[in-house]
């Protein structure tokens, strides 16, 4: 390949020169997942079909496992969080407040990078709540295990949302939902059409040979403009019930009862259009426009014991309103060389987040004690992207380079009344980040690919007030190589290995400090910045086996295993007598795992020909091997992963449909320093369904999310001069109903 051999130079070049763009998240780089072999000899917009994720996860550079459109109907979701939970090693984990910690292998939750379109929305700040989008927005969803030279990837593993694309076939859904909890109900309503731009006209054979001929001539494509456009207006009721007991040398010091209600709203606009310049340009013009709403109230009652006062009761109530809204506008042009093809892809988004809370504890003893606070906080971020790559199109051995710029500027103000005095807190940062890569295939015996890459990036984030957050600019090498080995015409052996270097969160760097909401306890704490977090470097390594079973069917099988190095992880200290998460560097570990999916029809077992069988199985494993908590496992990784779901899918034709999807996630260690343990049980959570399609009319259908009301169980041991507490909470989601109807057409 002759372009080869400048890249060598390039990358000198780029590491001597001066960066000017970094990442929000100096960790999590946002780029593009998405398979280049899968489009390298096609421009055109392709019609996704189960085929493509098997020629995807086949294809593709470095592990990856596809769930397309006919998977996410077969899960039955209601929207983006509910698919998240069925992913392969996905260690997805509601909280009361409605957010969503996603972990992959049971890494920390900001090692798992989240993408949508390609573009990185997982960040403490203001961002787009992506996983409350319906489920219908959802093309195809991409799990990367393997970093790879194109894509930073990330410690964990890469998450890439793609969302609905423009296609000339004319398609519009209606949904209306219903959800109801705790005797409560919140409506939802979904609307999407898609199709060309223009009605096409019925020509005769004549007159369309004659139509075709004149754009050959003008070199205009022959293929219509299209478009996709949705419209959600969503809310829905999220809350838990939480029981939590406090012991001190065996004895009680506080048993309260609480619970939180919130009502989120969601309204999102999402166009996008699509077509041809001429018969070798290409060009999608998107948008992206969401703002959300989430009020509620918190509030916990119960007794507290003391020596001054005895025993007496206490109560929390705390109200919250937030809102958050998100603007993208993207534009993506693909250009046909000779033998190869230039994809372009510019974007900017602008995010702004408020949150309003006020709230009272009191204590009822004599004479009673009250304290009133408020918490205010306005986040603000705006980002731009440019990328670029060229890849080579005449052979079946690819090559690929490419560049990334990116900007961003955050900002963040806040003022409380905690302590009593009023107290405020401001401050910004500007992140510029510069990448070149290079990834090229080659040939090897046994008719072995073998992928060799190399990532160089260049990241600078400064602040306008040094003590807040320091200014850094930092280099990074990240080299990838991955191979795949045929063993028969329909399984293949993979192995990758590369170093990836996740850089903290920055706003895990800001010196900033938030209250926690309720009252404070090592379950419940507040949460601080740490501008002295290092990067974590890892070694990478993953080998397995592939095969494809019938033309829909799946199987795949490895291991993997993780060298870190300045583990970053989450830890909760006592720190002038309130309990603080902060994220820290607690050491160096090893994590491993075995994982295996399937997919299946189940003929075989006597059901009808459309039913499947989608499963998938993690055994997770690590240890620090430095630290305070050396010799113990990583904090919060699940011991075991498990998802099924058993489906009939919905048919247009007419008839019944329906599923039924089981989670297992087992218990994890909950050790976040010298002394301070504690374990989070295991639990199980079932969803069902089921509906009806009446045919040319629109379907019914009837879900029950989380039934068994799975539980969510801590327990945590500290000791605090010759005090041995046991701290112990219950935290109960209970089931949610959703009733919906709905037509296609």
């Amino acid at each position: 390949m002759n372009l080869r051999a400048p890249v060598i130079g390039s990358l000198f070049l780029l590491s001597m020169t001066s960066a000017s763009v970094v990442t929000a998240q100096i960790a999590d780089e946002s780029s593009n997942a998405v398979d280049s072999r899968s489009d390298a000899r096609a421009i055109e917009t392709i019609t996704i079909t189960a085929r493509r994720s098997l020629s995807e996860r086949f294809l593709s550079t470095g592990s990856m496992v596809t769930v397309d459109r006919k998977d996410i109907e077969q899960l039955g979701a209601d929207s983006v969080g509910d698919v998240l939970r069925q992913l392969p090693g996905v260690q997805a984990t509601p909280s009361a407040n409605g957010t969503l910690e996603i972990r992959m292998r049971g890494m920390d939750k900001n090692a798992t990078q989240i993408l949508l379109d390609g573009q990185r929305v997982s960040s403490a700040s203001a961002q787009l709540p992506f996983d409350q989008l319906p489920a219908e927005l959802i093309e195809r969803i991409e799990v990367v295990r393997a970093p790879s030279a194109e894509h930073a990837g990330a410690t964990g593993g890469t998450i890439n949302l793609v969302l609905r694309q423009a296609s000339a076939r004319r398609e519009t859904n209606i949904r209306i939902t219903d959800n109801h909890v705790w005797g409560r109900n919140a409506g939802q309503l979904f609307f999407s059409k898609t199709g060309p731009l223009s009605a096409q006209p019925v020509l005769t054979p004549a007159q369309l040979k004659e139509q075709l001929a004149q754009l050959a001539a003008a070199d205009i494509p022959s293929s219509p403009w299209t478009y996709f456009l949705a419209a959600s207006a969503t809310q829905q009721l999220i809350g838990a019930n939480t029981q939590r007991v406090l012991l001190g040398n065996q004895a009680l010091v506080s048993d309260t009862d609480g619970g939180s209600r919130y009502r989120r709203s969601e309204l999102s606009l999402i166009p996008r259009l699509n077509g041809k310049l001429s018969s070798k340009d290409q060009i999608t013009l998107r948008a992206t426009l969401n703002h959300s709403r989430l009020y509620g109230d918190a509030y916990s009652s119960g007794t507290a014991v003391d020596v001054p006062h005895g025993t007496y009761g206490t109560s929390f109530h705390e109200i919250q309103d937030r809102q958050r809204s998100y603007t993208q506008l993207g534009a993506d042009w693909i250009h046909r060389l000779e033998g190869s093809k230039l994809e372009t892809s510019v974007s900017a988004s602008s995010a702004f987040d408020t949150t309003n809370r006020s709230g009272n504890n009191a204590q009822n003893y004599t004479p009673p004690s009250s304290s009133a606070y408020t918490f205010d906080d306005d986040k603000r971020e705006r980002m731009w992207l440019l990328k670029s790559k060229l890849t080579g199109t005449q052979s079946d051995l690819l090559w690929m380079y490419g560049f990334e710029l990116e900007g961003r500027s955050l900002s963040v103000n806040n003022s409380n009344t905690l302590s009593g005095a009023p107290t405020t807190f401001a401050a910004d940062a500007q992140i510029d980040r510069r990448v070149l890569w290079a990834q090229t295939e080659w040939a090897l015996p046994a008719k072995t690919t073998l992928t060799a890459g190399l990532r160089a990036q260049q990241l600078h984030t400064k602040s306008g007030d040094p003590a807040t957050l320091q200014e850094q600019q930092r280099q990074f090498l990240q080299p990838s190589i991955h191979t795949r080995t045929p063993i028969s015409k329909d399984m293949q052996w993979r192995l990758n290995a590369a170093r990836v270097t996740r850089n903290p969160n920055v706003w895990d760097l800001l010196n900033r400090s938030t209250p926690s909401q309720g009252s404070n306890s090592i379950n419940n704490p507040d949460s601080a910045g740490n501008p002295s977090l290092r990067s974590e470097v890892a070694n990478t390594f993953d080998t397995g086996i592939e095969s494809k079973l019938g033309n829909t069917g799946q199987m795949g099988a490895g291991v993997f295993v993780r060298q870190l190095s300045d583990v970053i992880a989450t830890t909760t200290t006592l720190m002038s007598g309130r309990w603080v998460a902060q994220s820290s560097n607690v050491g160096n570990a090893t994590v491993w795992g075995v994982e295996a999916d399937a997919k299946i029809g189940l003929a075989a077992l006597g059901l009808g020909s459309d039913w499947t069988l989608s499963t998938n199985a993690s055994i997770l494993q690590s240890r620090m091997n430095t630290g305070s908590t050396v010799g113990r496992r990583i904090l919060g990784q699940a011991r075991y992963l498990v998802n099924a779901n058993i489906a009939k899918p919905l048919r247009r034709t007419g008839g019944w449909f329906g599923g039924m999807s089981m989670s297992l996630v087992g218990a994890s260690d909950l050790d976040t320093w010298t002394g301070i343990t504690g374990t989070e049980h295991a639990r199980t959570s079932l969803d069902v369904y089921v509906g009806s399609v009446f045919p040319k009319l629109g379907y019914w259908r009837l879900g029950v999310y989380n039934l068994g009301n799975a539980k969510y169980i801590r327990d945590r041991s500290y000791t605090s001069g010759t005090v041995a507490y046991q701290d112990n909470s219950v935290m109960t989601l209970t089931p949610r109903v959703y009733f919906t109807v709905g037509t296609q057409f």
